[in-house]
């Protein structure tokens, strides 16, 4: 079976479990639901108070929303790919999958690949109507120029552009991915995988922290600095990701 084939047998089968589409999909209503009350919010007070008080208030909406927001995104980005990966070796699928003659080193590829696009398709979906509801009111107050002008001094003052940071962040959570996968494919799926990944993931911070005080010794720029964490994250993906497929491929299914 090739590559390619294998990848959609993933994508297909994540997109077969109902519980978690269902759980997206209630996420979803919700996070609309809890933006139009927060929008009508804000209406009330800019009926009350001038342009700079319903600034303001929409300022505080944002951040309301966004913290729902982001934690339905953080259900999905850990939650999910912890149960697709060890849904496998609970239900003997992995194991299945080997005895028919699937390549274990494409398993692995086509599995992380699959889960990392449902992930932010899933994200995205949840993110996607309150971010146009939001932004459709803010047109409404009259706010969008203040709102672009705050949106580019965070990206100012970090000397940060927001493509460096959609990249850095993608790779990120590529990274947590690999090390979500080193976790469960070393516990075979076992609920102590959770504790496992904490493990590696402080682990990963102090090793991090170490090298990174190699960027403040030599009093690197902002570019350097952005280039060094990159390069660090990369390391990180390599060394989980070697782990998990060597372990995968030695492992007794």
């Amino acid at each position: 079976m090739t590559g390619k084939l294998i990848f959609k047998m993933e994508v297909f089968k994540f997109l077969r479990d109902k519980s978690f589409l269902i759980t997206a999909g209630v996420i979803g209503v919700l996070n609309i639901v809890l933006t139009l009350f927060s929008l009508s919010m804000a209406s009330s007070f800019s009926d009350t108070y001038y342009e700079s008080s319903s600034a303001a208030s929409m300022v505080g909406t944002m951040a309301f929303v966004s913290v729902i927001v982001v934690f339905g995104n953080i259900i999905f980005a850990y939650v999910y790919p912890f149960h697709m990966i060890s849904m496998d070796y609970k239900n003997n699928v992995m194991a299945m999958m080997v005895a028919s003659g699937v390549n274990r080193r494409k398993l692995f590829f086509a599995k992380v690949g699959a889960i990392f696009i449902c992930t932010l398709v899933l994200m995205l979906m949840i993110t996607l109507i309150p971010a146009i509801l939001f932004l459709i009111k803010l047109t409404q107050l009259d706010g969008w120029d203040s709102f672009v002008d705050g949106f580019n001094s965070v990206f100012y003052y970090t000397d940060l552009s927001f493509g460096k940071f959609i990249f850095s962040g993608l790779l990120g959570y590529l990274n947590m991915l690999m090390v979500i996968a080193t976790s469960c494919i070393i516990m075979k799926g076992k609920n102590l995988s959770f504790l496992l990944f904490i493990g590696f993931n402080i682990l990963s911070s102090l090793v991090t922290g170490i090298l990174n005080t190699i960027a403040y010794s030599f009093d690197f720029s902002a570019t350097g600095s952005y280039i060094f964490q990159l390069f660090l994250t990369i390391i990180s993906i390599v060394v989980f990701g070697y782990i998990s497929l060597r372990t995968l491929e030695r492992q007794n299914l």
